[in-house]
């Protein structure tokens, strides 16, 4: 049902493009222009529509103005859905973007198309426009729910909780939601595994292994029964997996790679356990690091400190190669998907590659989902390349399109008052430390620098 650029009409994706530079030049009476004729011929075109409501959002300046109705637009069942919501787009969205009823009428139309991508995207729609709605906040996690999209659900669960922490029922969705993650996450929830509980007692194993709280004691018991499991099955997926994340629980991940990779040789295809696997060594060589750091920083003038300097420099070496090549080979296969672009420019940011890592975030930037992520290290790449006016502009852009004091732009503020103060604009660093200071007093060292400001 989504349709991706590269599958727009040709005449289509060359309004795209247009409309991806006037985003740049934050032309968004043009963006609308140039967005809403495309979406409305491609009702799946969800990178559009994402990129049409941010517009329209900016135009219109947020939820709080707009109204609960249909904006003069009579529903009408005769008509087909992709006609309807075309009108809507028309008649509705364009000048109110966030209207609940409108928005919920979207949602019902795509759950009818089977469209549940769109359904959800309605939804959050709101979220956006309203983040003190919690009833629909918890349709939302609800339907990711029943989507088998469990980690969303968490999320979703875990900002209702922000609002209102007492919501008794978002505190047991968010534990219900946690668990069917892990579940999921782990393939325990395939046919082929429940084809391999032979009593109600291996059940009852996996529901105490999916519990968060359980025990050091609880797991080792739960290790040896399935290593004699895997003893007389050495072929059993499941069983490797399994062990696997018991090793992995128990904080012997050395071990558990070591598994993981056998699980990997018995299913090669598995997408999700190779990532699994690339997960997990970045997690191995990271506590390698921490372990020579930890021994360097113990015993500074220790015999062999120039060996494990060395080593330790080795390990960071590696380990950032490994990170960029995997991280290459998955946009070598899908080189239009901009998430694992912003994953490359990630790993080269990483690895102390700013200049590799630029191109790679801007081309990120196009994905709506990634556009304030991409920024921001599109600054910080700006930034430790000492070229702060580009850092300046970067992360102020980013500022301005995060309209909710959340963590992220907590974060951009910070990166914007250290660049300014770099730059020797102490009054403008001094205001993005004030706008996190009136609402987080904890947040890192801003209450210092603020308060000090005044003695």
């Amino acid at each position: 049902m989504i349709v991706q650029e590269a599958e727009l009409d040709p005449k289509y994706q060359a309004l795209w493009k247009k409309a991806l530079i006037s985003a740049e030049r934050k032309n968004w009476e043009y963006v609308i222009d140039q967005v809403l004729p495309i979406v409305t011929a491609n009702v799946g075109f969800l990178d559009g529509r994402k990129m049409l409501r941010s517009a329209e959002g900016e135009v219109n300046g947020g939820a709080k103005k707009f109204s609960f109705g249909l904006g003069g637009l009579k529903p009408s069942s005769k008509k087909d859905p992709v006609e309807t919501i075309a009108d809507m787009e028309e008649n509705v969205f364009r000048k109110d973007p966030f209207n609940l009823n409108a928005n919920e009428q979207l949602f019902d139309i795509a759950v009818k198309m089977q469209f549940p991508d769109l359904a959800a995207f309605a939804l959050e729609t709101i979220r956006a426009g309203h983040p003190e709605n919690t009833k629909n906040m918890h349709k939302l996690a609800q339907f990711y729910m029943s989507n088998q999209q469990p980690e969303k659900a968490a999320s979703t669960y875990n900002a209702i909780l922000k609002v209102n922490p007492r919501d008794m029922e978002a505190m047991q969705g968010e534990k219900n939601a946690a668990a069917q993650s892990s579940i999921k996450n782990q393939g325990w929830g395939s046919a082929n595994f429940k084809d391999a509980m032979k009593d109600s007692g291996e059940a009852a194993k996996l529901e105490m292994l999916s519990r968060q709280g359980m025990t050091q004691e609880q797991m080792e018991q739960f290790l040896a029964e399935t290593i004699e499991q895997y003893n007389a099955d050495q072929g059993n997926i499941v069983i490797v997996k399994r062990m696997s994340d018991l090793y992995e629980r128990l904080g012997q991940l050395d071990t558990a790679l070591m598994f993981y990779d056998y699980a990997l040789t018995l299913n090669a295809g598995d997408v999700a356990l190779q990532r699994k696997v690339e997960i997990l060594r970045d997690k191995v060589q990271e506590q390698k690091i921490a372990d020579y750091e930890r021994e360097i920083e113990n015993d500074p003038d220790a015999p062999d400190i120039d060996d494990k300097r060395a080593q330790l420099a080795e390990i960071r070496r590696q380990r950032a190669s490994v990170v960029i090549s995997e991280a290459k080979t998955r946009v070598d296969r899908n080189p239009t998907d901009k998430a694992l672009r912003y994953e490359l420019g990630q790993a080269y940011f990483n690895a102390g590659m700013y200049g590799e890592a630029l191109p790679e975030l801007q081309q990120a930037k196009s994905n709506p989902n990634m556009r304030i992520k991409a920024i921001l290290m599109l600054g910080r790449c700006f930034e430790r390349k000492n070229m702060n006016d580009l850092a300046k502009t970067s992360l102020l852009e980013a500022s301005k399109e995060l309209l909710v004091m959340d963590a992220t732009k907590k974060e951009v503020l910070y990166e914007l008052a250290n660049v300014l103060e770099k730059m020797g604009d102490k009054a403008g660093s001094l205001d993005a430390l004030k706008e996190i200071y009136n609402t987080d007093y904890g947040y890192r060292d801003v209450a210092h620098r603020v308060e000090s400001s005044y003695s």
